[in-house]
């Protein structure tokens, strides 16, 4: 199917139809988000001085480069400083505006730009459940999780369309960036041509609809949902959110606004079907206004109760002898971990929120970050936890430049001879003041424990 076929059932939506068509066949700006979770905005924009980025107007996190080499590969990728998300990707989440310490649902979590998104809103406080049925999708969700440092979160595998009879009135917001036709993905690739047809869109706004009404029905009186989707049908969007409006009477639409960020209103018609005339307050990002992806984003409030409050809690475990090992090794303040539980699953020690920790309802596939493992009562601090706590350390800490801190992200031993103040074992290597990882030293040479998926090609 040729493009212009397939979009062509828009023209009487998109008055500037002729610039809309345009823009759908240019290649997208390469985009991308700073993850101010492992570190700060200005020491990250350090690393990226080769990339020249510029910074969008609307959100001051995000930014455009004009370079076209795979950003994947950029060592800010790689140590999670940099989250790679198209622009228009990021504005859901910027409208959900989630605060530190609240409950909140990413009910379609994979492959995680979202959920990562949120934690870095909350600044990794509270809880976010992070919900992927596809279990093949599960292991590019949990990568991200931790790439990024995600420590207030936990990842469940429930049907999104039934996870409400789990959790009533539970969460205080609630994000359904739904699975969809994938229209908007036209500009990063034309493989939608291929499976593209009106059957396949009204197959997805049942699916899309039940996981509105499972959202808004998991959401607390007075809590907020944000739906979403990367396509342009109105069969997708707009009457998505007119059959919850008509379902549920307490539901309310909240207006969609981002400063400095074009949008559009919804449609309250399409073909011959009239839409509520609420969806109006509803937002169309397109992308001859701001040169990005197409998005439809919906924010709807709950004003009362749909059924009985669940609560879901339990004991929070801490191991303040793991946290000892790592202070005293490395030299940092404890105080930093004091709004967090470490506590073990298995052979395994975790990081985590009290809520994160104390979570049950559904069985739990992930939650919280890895700390560390201890050897001969040595602890081998976790990369991406070293990452975050180490921040500040004053022992036991190497500053490389250059091609040896490249050499060390690709994995390699390298040769130090004898360093002067640090002890032989574990060690976390620095750059520009940034702990890349951790590493061991014999006294001899340095041995990275960079993991050979997260190594710099």
């Amino acid at each position: 199917m040729k493009i212009e076929k397939l979009f062509a059932r828009y023209e009487s939506i998109v008055p500037d139809f002729d610039a809309f068509m345009q823009y759908l066949k240019k290649p997208l700006v390469r985009s991308f988000r700073v993850n101010t979770l492992k570190a700060r905005r200005e020491q990250i924009l350090g690393f990226l001085d080769d990339l020249h980025p510029h910074e969008f107007s609307f959100w001051p996190n995000a930014f455009s480069v004009d370079e076209r080499r795979a950003l994947g590969n950029h060592i800010t990728h790689n140590l999670g400083l940099i989250y790679v998300q198209e622009v228009a990707s990021m504005v859901p989440v910027i409208v959900l505006d989630p605060q530190p310490g609240e409950i909140v649902l990413d009910l379609c979590a994979a492959p995680g730009s979202k959920a990562t998104q949120i934690a870095e809103s909350m600044a990794n406080l509270g809880l976010i459940v992070a919900n992927e049925v596809n279990r093949k999708r599960m292991r590019g969700l949990i990568h991200n999780i931790k790439r990024c440092g995600v420590m207030n979160e936990v990842i469940i595998s429930l049907n999104g369309q039934k996870l409400y009879r789990t959790f009533p009135d539970y969460f205080d917001r609630v994000l359904v960036d739904a699975p969809c036709s994938a229209e908007g993905t036209i500009r990063k690739s034309k493989a939608v041509l291929s499976h593209w047809g009106v059957r396949n869109i009204e197959r997805m706004s049942r699916i899309q609809i039940g996981l509105a009404v499972s959202g808004f029905r998991s959401l607390r009186p007075g809590g907020v949902m944000v739906y979403s989707t990367c396509t342009i049908a109105p069969e997708e969007n707009e009457m998505v959110i007119s059959y919850l409006l008509r379902k549920f009477p307490d539901a309310e639409v909240l207006p969609v606004r981002v400063a400095r960020l074009k949008m559009r209103p919804g449609v309250t018609q399409w073909q011959d079907v009239a839409f509520d005339p609420r969806v109006g307050q509803c937002a169309r990002i397109l992308p001859q206004d701001n040169d990005t992806a197409p998005f439809f984003v919906a924010k709807i409030a709950k004003r009362k109760s749909c059924g009985p409050q669940w609560e879901h809690a339990g004991g929070v475990g801490s191991h303040a002898a793991l946290i000892d090992m790592f202070a005293d090794r490395y030299g940092v303040c404890t105080a930093q971990f004091r709004p967090y539980a470490v506590f073990k699953i298995g052979l395994e020690n975790f990081i985590a929120t009290p809520q994160a920790r104390a979570f049950k309802g559904a069985r739990v596939i992930r939650r919280g970050l890895e700390f560390g493992k201890v050897y001969d009562g040595e602890l081998k601090p976790d990369n991406d936890m070293a990452q975050i706590f180490g921040m500040n350390a004053t022992k036991n800490v190497v500053d490389m430049e250059g091609d040896r801190a490249v050499r060390f992200l690709r994995g390699e031993v390298l040769r130090t001879g004898n360093l002067i103040d640090v002890e032989k074992g574990f060690l976390i290597a620095r750059l520009k003041g940034l702990p890349l990882g951790v590493g061991r030293y014999n006294g001899n040479v340095l041995k990275s424990t960079i993991r050979r998926d997260r190594r710099v090609q």
